[in-house]
């Protein structure tokens, strides 16, 4: 590593003037973003590209032989790797968690609030082994107390909020303790519900934030029409046409039980309305959960319905590729947009005065 910083002394030099540009440019982004209540909002992500300098830096602290990913399940009945080498616990402790640190104090760096993918990892993580299927995986279990201290600790002396990303196989217990450490929960309308249907907005945890989906999820057009489901077929990620159906099945239901929630709330609730009427409903029925936190996702304001990324997918789908259908120039000016939050803030002005 050292011989390569030194034959390619202009290339290395010319990365890190880049990283400089980009520091500039985000700390100047979080100068404007000052006056509001948290400010910039970021997102670790769960790891790092195997080619990246992160990655290639720390080489003693990651398991190059493996990818982190995740089981098969009703969402993603393949399974999943996401070509993402995992820490190596033991390595970790080994080192006394610098890398842990450098990486949590790099990302607080210029925010009011981090999101952290895949929470879980703190926990375990869901190790596939390099040249075996996401469904030849297994947990690898991870110092849970001693990373949450850490956060903990970092989160304090940068004075910024933490969310965890706690979906998908959440270990039992790992949310209480989320809440002991006062992590906020990560709560997407989708899949908060039980045995009589979508949970009501004053039912969501207060230590948590409630949005509607993310990143990896059908944008709110999308799932209403369910061309998501069109699209996974047409990529082959159902592995049988039971299974295909079936998603069809618990889409017409979820649908039918949203609206339903909707209705009890006072909210629009016709099948046939338009998309822009099913949006704010969805977010209202949203900002007056008891949640900390609801956020809007920009993809839900320009009602897209091709979705930004598709898991299990690399170049089968132009991941994160997909641009938005308006300018933020031309959301800015947009009645909609406007309206919408002019409604969430007096949603949850509101839900505050009580």
């Amino acid at each position: 590593m050292h011989q390569f910083a030194r034959d390619a002394h202009e290339r290395v030099t010319f990365q890190v003037w880049l990283q400089f540009l980009a520091d500039r440019q985000l700390s100047e982004a979080a100068m404007a973003a000052g006056p509001m209540t948290v400010g910039l909002y970021r997102d670790l992500a769960v790891g790092a590209d195997p080619s990246g300098g992160e990655t290639w830096s720390n080489q003693q602290a990651v398991v190059t032989q493996a990818q982190v990913g995740a089981p098969p399940d009703i969402y993603n009945p393949p399974g999943q790797s996401w070509g993402l080498p995992p820490f190596h616990p033991n390595a970790l402790r080994k080192e006394r968690y610098r890398s842990f640190i450098d990486l949590l104090r790099a990302n607080m760096r210029h925010a009011g609030g981090l999101r952290i993918d895949h929470v879980m990892g703190l926990q375990q993580l869901y190790w596939v082994p390099e040249g075996s299927t996401p469904a030849e995986g297994a947990y690898v279990r991870y110092p849970r107390e001693d990373l949450i201290g850490i956060l903990a600790l970092e989160s304090h002396r940068n004075r910024c909020l933490i969310v965890g990303e706690d979906l998908g196989a959440v270990p039992a217990g790992f949310r209480e303790r989320m809440a002991q450490a006062r992590i906020l929960s990560y709560r997407v309308l989708f899949f908060e519900k039980n045995e009589e249907g979508f949970i009501p907005p004053n039912c969501y945890p207060g230590l948590s934030l409630a949005v509607v989906g993310s990143h990896n999820l059908p944008t709110l057009s999308a799932w209403m029409s369910a061309s998501d489901l069109a699209l996974k077929a047409e990529l082959g990620l159902f592995p049988s046409a039971k299974l295909m159906k079936e998603a069809h099945a618990v889409r017409l239901e979820d649908r039918r039980a949203l609206l339903s929630a909707f209705k009890k709330r006072g909210l629009a609730a016709d099948p046939g309305m338009p998309m822009t009427e099913f949006a704010d409903a969805a977010h209202a029925f949203l900002a007056s959960s008891t949640s900390a936190i609801t956020m809007v996702q920009i993809d839900d304001i320009t009602h897209e319905t091709t979705p930004v990324n598709v898991p299990t997918t690399s170049t089968e789908h132009p991941n994160w590729r997909r641009r938005l259908s308006m300018s933020l120039e031309e959301i800015a000016d947009h009645p909609h947009f406007h309206r919408l939050s002019r409604q969430l803030s007096e949603a949850r002005t509101g839900l505050l005065e009580k």
